[in-house]
């Protein structure tokens, strides 16, 4: 189970240095992909397996779930870390999620998820205004 929050940076080559917490779970071999909010997903193989059998398995006749099935499926890219721990991640892959220098990599369950920096920051501020004005409310009973 992935959590916590890293500032990362990517270097000229377009690597990304995974931390060394998550290493060992991330495993040798990762998938990475992109996703509509503007963020990529990053997997570890075991957990991208079944992920991907889901999605291909949805009706592709509905346009919305054909336009996720582009995203998830379209910009999916295997991953090698290497000996140093870093990923290499394409220049589409960055592009599509205007990677800058900087990186925000956040836990999420059986994933990461892989911010620019605006477009964190941009998350960070809809869940504030989100909590504030509009709170869900299968959130009503619980307490933090």
């Amino acid at each position: 189970m992935f959590s916590g929050a890293s500032h990362l940076s990517v270097d000229a080559k377009g690597r990304l240095a995974i931390p060394t917490r998550y290493r060992d779970a991330l495993g040798s071999a990762a998938v990475i992909t992109a996703d509509p909010s503007g963020c990529l997903l990053l997997f570890p193989l075991d957990a991208w397996t079944p992920f991907e059998a889901r999605v291909s398995s949805l009706p592709n006749l509905n346009p919305r779930i054909k336009s996720l099935q582009r995203l998830w499926l379209g910009y999916r890219s295997d991953l090698e870390i290497d000996n140093a721990g870093r990923v290499l991640i394409s220049p589409e892959l960055r592009d599509y999620a205007k990677f800058d220098r900087k990186v925000q990599m956040i836990g999420q369950g059986d994933r990461f998820e892989l911010w620019s920096e605006l477009g964190w920051q941009a998350q960070i501020e809809l869940a504030q205004r989100t909590m504030r004005e509009d709170p869900p409310a299968e959130l009503a009973g619980l307490s933090v």
